[in-house]
């Protein structure tokens, strides 16, 4: 924790890479890559054990889209459900939208234009016994980024079990060799 120049207040030092928890829980990162001329998105999951090793890669494409705040609610609300195809009952689940974190966090009925996202990522987190929800630095994001954003790009959607797509290999090789800082 941060002292704010003498305030009082804390803030928590913000993760920087990915790194990997000890335990048996597993993280669920997420990104929502967003064309507003078509509108269009698509999302990136990325579950991944302990050790870092991924567990599933997943991305998903999704017609009449309306903002990048709401391809980022949706790519939440698919790691969620990631997470419960996997069959986990806790869960971390990590993003860099601190705006949408911070929904998913706050239980107060929220008013934006997104409020229906919202809502039905608090309903189903509700099939997990435990799940917190984590806001992550960009550069923590990295390999759920590539998926979505290339996903997008390439108009793909794939759902793999141990592996990344071929485009996101070298990405995520960096981020299991790297050292957190």
């Amino acid at each position: 924790m941060d002292d704010l120049e003498g305030t009082g207040l804390t803030r928590n030092a913000e993760i920087t890479t990915w790194v990997p928890l000890s335990g048996t829980t597993i993280k669920i990162n997420f990104d929502g890559a967003f064309d507003k001329q078509r509108p269009r998105a698509a999302f990136g999951v990325v579950a991944r054990n302990g050790e870092g090793r991924v567990l599933i890669a997943r991305s998903k494409l999704h017609e009449n889209v309306g903002s990048a705040f709401a391809a980022e609610s949706l790519a939440c609300l698919c790691a969620i459900q990631t997470g419960i195809e996997m069959g986990l009952s806790e869960t971390i689940i990590e993003g860099d939208a601190l705006s949408i974190v911070k929904k998913c966090q706050n239980h107060v009925m929220d008013k934006s234009e997104i409020a229906a996202y919202i809502r039905n990522i608090h309903l189903t987190a509700e099939h997990f016994r435990w799940i917190h929800f984590r806001h992550i630095k960009k550069e923590a994001n990295r390999l759920a980024h590539t998926i979505a954003t290339e996903s997008l790009r390439r108009e793909e959607q794939e759902y793999l079990n141990g592996m990344v797509p071929d485009f996101a290999l070298q990405r995520m090789e960096e981020e299991w060799l790297r050292e957190p800082d």
